[in-house]
C-alpha cells in the first residue's frame, strides 16, 4: 500500500506538470490568433470614413477601447467591443461589414476553443489533486487498514488515477491539435448560408 499510493501521487503530479507545459503553449498560441483577428478587425473598422468623426454615434470611443485592449493584450471585453461596433448602424451599411463579421466569428470560435481547453485542464487538474490528496491521506492510515478495506482502497485509487490520467491526456491532445482558420471561416459561411436559406 505504501508503494502503490505513493506512486499514484508521484505519477499524477508528473502528469499535471506535463499537461501544464502543453496548456501554457497552446493558450499563448490561441491568444496570439485572437489578437491577430482583433488587429484585422480594427484595421477594417478604421477604413470606414465615419470612424474618425463625431457622427459615429459613440463608435469612436468603442474602437479606441478595442485598440487599447489589443495593445494591453487583454482578451476580456474584446468580444463585447466587437459586438458593439457590428451593431452600429453606420457599420451595418458599410462595405466592410462582411469582413468584420467573418473576423468576429473566427475570434469567437477561437475563444470557445480556448475556454474549452481551459475547462478540460481545470477538471483534470482538480481530479488529479483530489486523487493525490486521497493517496497521501491513505498513506498515513496504512497501519490501521485491514485487508478487506485495502482492496477497496486499491480499486478506488486505481480508478481515480486512470480517470485523472485520461482527462490530462485528452487535455494534452487538445493542446496539440492545430486550428485551421480557413476551416473556421468555411464553417461560418456554411452556417450563414443555412440561416439565410432555411429548409422548409
Amino acid at each position: 500500500m505504501y508503494y502503490t499510493f505513493s506512486t499514484i501521487a508521484q505519477v499524477l503530479a508528473a502528469f499535471i506538470a506535463l499537461s501544464g507545459v502543453f496548456l501554457i503553449f497552446k493558450i499563448q498560441e490561441l491568444k496570439k490568433m485572437q489578437f491577430l483577428q482583433v488587429q484585422y478587425f480594427y484595421n477594417y473598422a478604421s477604413g470606414i470614413v465615419s470612424l474618425n468623426s463625431s457622427s459615429f454615434h459613440g463608435c469612436v470611443a468603442i474602437a479606441v477601447k478595442l485598440k487599447t485592449l489589443h495593445q494591453s493584450e487583454c482578451l476580456a471585453g474584446m468580444l463585447k467591443e466587437m459586438d458593439l461596433i457590428l451593431d452600429n448602424s453606420v457599420v451595418q451599411n458599410s462595405a466592410q461589414l462582411k469582413s468584420l463579421k467573418r473576423m468576429h466569428n473566427i475570434f469567437q470560435k477561437i475563444d470557445r476553443r480556448r475556454k474549452h481547453i481551459l475547462l478540460l485542464a481545470k477538471i483534470s487538474i482538480i481530479s488529479g489533486v483530489i486523487t493525490i490528496l486521497l493517496s497521501v491521506s491513505i498513506l498515513t492510515m496504512v497501519t490501521r487498514i485491514n485487508i478487506s478495506q485495502s482492496i477497496i482502497l486499491f480499486i478506488i485509487g486505481l480508478l481515480g488515477t486512470f480517470a485523472s490520467i485520461m482527462l490530462m491526456t485528452i487535455t494534452i491532445f487538445k493542446s496539440l491539435q492545430e486550428i485551421n482558420l480557413i476551416e473556421l471561416e468555411t464553417d461560418n459561411s456554411l452556417t450563414s448560408r443555412v440561416s439565410q436559406n432555411p429548409q422548409p
